[in-house]
């Protein structure tokens, strides 16, 4: 979801609502797509152990 929203306003206000806008944004989608989830992937687990640690109680 938040790879098709951010894709989607980034290519609307580089290239605007023309006639070629949805072949651009599904372009940029796949390629956001295929780096985003496995990096969403691997380093979740790594995210969520340094915020456990930050916000561990004393």
């Amino acid at each position: 979801m938040m790879i098709s929203l951010m894709t989607f306003v980034i290519t609307a206000v580089n290239v605007g609502f023309g006639a070629d806008f949805l072949g651009r944004w599904l372009k940029a989608f796949a390629i956001a797509y295929v780096v985003g989830v496995p990096v969403i992937y691997f380093l979740a687990p790594v995210a969520r152990r340094l915020t456990g640690r930050l916000v561990e109680m004393p």
